[in-house]
């Protein structure tokens, strides 16, 4: 088996603990890094979490890497399209339910896991974590045995997480972030890339990413800059324009929330939401 600290190749049974192995996807991209990570978690009795979009050689090497250990069910952490789309065909093979917070996009799980539920198996016990922002219906799971959490998409170590409305929200993504503060858990595994062995301060560090964000929004309005694309111009300047449309769509995160806490409004609506016109509230209000 590979190393926990190398880079996540397609394909490779990496052992990452005495409960939790990681196979990742072929499905590399700008949003996915290498691809994205399937975690295995139990031995005797197994979660799949994650199972990603669906491909032939990324079944087969789920099959193989749980030989004749029982699943007891399929579980993406959030409905988006490099997560879920894998899950109905292993539960189908393996007789086992997949679950979901809720019916979200294009993904119906087959039972409904609540914030705070505990998912037991032979060694294993998940505590079902809601963790809103990235996606609504988005859930990290805490291995409480190892106080590891698996973070999906809500904290990754490679890159910044999309939040893109609608189903993305800026305000859900902090609370969510301080939300998982209030928990003890030592180490994260992320959907995407390595794992996190200092998680609170990668935790502070995307909360103070999105601060600053934050500020730098509000200072492009000062400055007269009122339409997303020209913000981005401004604000991303030194990031890949290949980026800049999915930039677009987090600064549209980031001033809705403005909008939400009442320092910003719309000031000339537009069909297309990254067209819209905003402008700062003055002291005073309207």
């Amino acid at each position: 088996m590979a190393s926990s600290r190398q880079m996540p190749a397609a394909g490779e049974v990496v052992r990452l603990s005495a409960r939790v192995r990681r196979i990742t996807q072929d499905n590399p991209s700008i949003f996915t890094g290498v691809g994205t990570n399937t975690h295995l978690v139990g031995e005797r009795e197994i979660f799949i979490l994650d199972p990603g979009p669906d491909g032939d050689d990324h079944f087969d090497n789920l099959v193989d890497a749980v030989g004749a250990a029982k699943v007891l069910a399929i579980i993406p952490t959030h409905h988006h399209q490099d997560h879920w789309p894998l899950a109905p065909r292993l539960a189908a093979h393996y007789g086992a339910p997949t679950l979901g917070f809720a019916d979200c996009g294009d993904y119906r799980p087959q039972k409904k896991v609540r914030d705070a539920e505990l998912l037991h198996a032979d060694g294993v016990t998940l505590e079902a974590i809601h963790t809103p922002g990235h996606a609504e219906d988005h859930i990290s799971y805490l291995l409480r045995e190892e106080s590891t959490l698996l973070s999906g998409d809500h904290v990754m170590g490679w890159s910044t997480s999309v939040i893109a409305p609608p189903g993305g929200s800026l305000n859900d993504y902090l609370a969510s972030l301080d939300k998982l503060r209030s928990f003890s858990f030592a180490r994260m595994y992320p959907a995407h890339g390595l794992p996190i062995d200092n998680p609170l301060e990668r935790i502070d560090e995307l909360y103070n990413h999105r601060v600053e964000r934050t500020r730098q929004a509000i200072e492009a309005l000062e400055t007269g800059l009122d339409r997303i694309p020209e913000m981005v111009s401004h604000i991303y300047a030194d990031v890949d324009k290949k980026l800049h449309t999915a930039a677009g769509w987090s600064l549209l995160a980031h001033l809705q929330a403005l909008v939400e806490d009442g320092r910003v409004r719309v000031g000339e609506e537009s069909e297309a939401p990254l067209d819209v016109r905003y402008e700062l509230v003055r002291h005073g209000g309207r």
